[in-house]
Formats: C-alpha cells, sequence, structure tokens
C-alpha cells in the first residue's frame, strides 16, 4: 500500500497527478489569463511522463506542447493588450476635451488616423456653404463660428465643426474663423466610416459624442439668438 502511494506521489505518476491537480485549479480559477497560465503548468507537467514511458509516447506530446504554444501565445497577446496606454501631449489633450468617453485603447487606434493642423488668426477654417469631406475638432485656441445673421458663436476645446454637415451631406450653414492661434484634429470621413464599420461599440460613442455637441451648439445658438433680441429691444 504505501509503495502505491508514494508511486502515486513520488513516482513518474506523480507528474500526471500533479497535473490534474493544476488543471483542476485552473479550470476553477476567474480570469482568462490566470485558466491559460495554469494550463500550460498542467500541460508541461505532462510532458515528461509521456517522455518516460518504456516506449515513448511522441502523439500526446506535439498535441501537449502545440496546446502550450497556443496558450503562451494568447498569454502574452492578453498581456500586451493591458499594458496602460501612454497618450502623447497633443493626444491627452484631445481625449480629455472630446473623447474621454472613448476606451483609450480604442481612442489611440482612432486617433492614428487623424492629423493636426494648427490655425492663425483670422484664417477661415470653413466657409459658408462649403461640403465636407473631414470631421474637426477644436483641441485649442480661440475660434468662432459667424451665422447667417452675423451673430458670432464661440467654439469651445472639444467643439466639432461642421460634424452634422459633414455627415448629412449637407452644406455648411456658417463660417468658421480662427480669431487666434489654434490647433484642430482633422479625421477623414470615409476612414472614420471604415474603422467604425467593425466596431459597433465605437461607433455607438461616436454618435452620442456627436449629439452631446449638436445639443449644445443648439443651446449655444438660443442663448446667442436671445441675447442678440435683447440688444435689438434695447437700441430701440
Amino acid at each position: 500500500m504505501y509503495e502505491f502511494v508514494a508511486d502515486q506521489f513520488l513516482g513518474i505518476n506523480g507528474l500526471i497527478n500533479l497535473s490534474n491537480i493544476v488543471f483542476l485549479v485552473a479550470f476553477s480559477a476567474q480570469g482568462v489569463l490566470k485558466l491559460r497560465i495554469l494550463a500550460i503548468v498542467g500541460e508541461g507537467l505532462t510532458l515528461p511522463y509521456y517522455y518516460f514511458q518504456d516506449e515513448k509516447l511522441w502523439p500526446p506530446i506535439v498535441w501537449g506542447a502545440a496546446f502550450m504554444i497556443v496558450n503562451a501565445i494568447r498569454v502574452v497577446t492578453t498581456l500586451l493588450e493591458r499594458r496602460p496606454v501612454v497618450l502623447g501631449e497633443k493626444e491627452e489633450r484631445l481625449y480629455q476635451v472630446a473623447f474621454s468617453s472613448i476606451d483609450k485603447r480604442e481612442f489611440l487606434r482612432l486617433v492614428s488616423l487623424a492629423r493636426w493642423i494648427d490655425c492663425s488668426p483670422g484664417e477661415v477654417i470653413l466657409q459658408k456653404g462649403q461640403l465636407l469631406t473631414e470631421a474637426l475638432v477644436v483641441i485649442a485656441g480661440d475660434l468662432e463660428a459667424i451665422l447667417s445673421n452675423g451673430t458670432r458663436m464661440a467654439l469651445r476645446s472639444g467643439q466639432l465643426i461642421g460634424d452634422v454637415s459633414a455627415y448629412s451631406g449637407l452644406a455648411s450653414p456658417v463660417d468658421v474663423v480662427a480669431c487666434g492661434p489654434g490647433t484642430l484634429a482633422s479625421w477623414d470621413l470615409r476612414h472614420v466610416r471604415e474603422f467604425a464599420a467593425s466596431r459597433p461599440e465605437l461607433r455607438a460613442n461616436l454618435l452620442r459624442i456627436v449629439s452631446t455637441d449638436l445639443a449644445a451648439k443648439l443651446r449655444d445658438v438660443a442663448t446667442a439668438g436671445s441675447g442678440l433680441a435683447a440688444e435689438t429691444l434695447v437700441s430701440k
């Protein structure tokens, strides 16, 4: 009896028993990463058992090594995906003012499609009646939208320029002018659509950002209109 127990725990059979214990712990673990790491350990313990048999069992050795390689690749991929996302100064500023509702890793992929635009005082960013093929986001600077009635509306950091017009294919109803130095991020809309087509969650977040921006603009227009009406009544 002693020899049987000793063989099951100390002999070569102990490897296969220990391997199954590791597999049991692996399948009880929470999280795919822990499961894969323990699966590699468990599979590795079975290889000497198959190798040191009277006749080497090559099929389970080869398949066990294949499972270990696949799991090792997935472990490395998962660890790389979990690395902290490091953004540059411009990217971080853009993320904070406009895209903080999007996962940083997805934002990093999105911002890789963008180009940065520096504008100077007096530069016309967008002309009334212009058809847009790009989505523009204000990162910093003093920009104004000039409405058809001459009302000027300041654009804040994080606001989109020509967002609804661009998506709808309509001409811009306003002029956008830089009153001072500014920085913008620009995306080709075709590239954005292609990028977001296979990412429904990102697409939903982008539409939510556009809707929020539109609501803010309508509120600003209403406020500007009320102020203009009040000034007209006072002047009369």
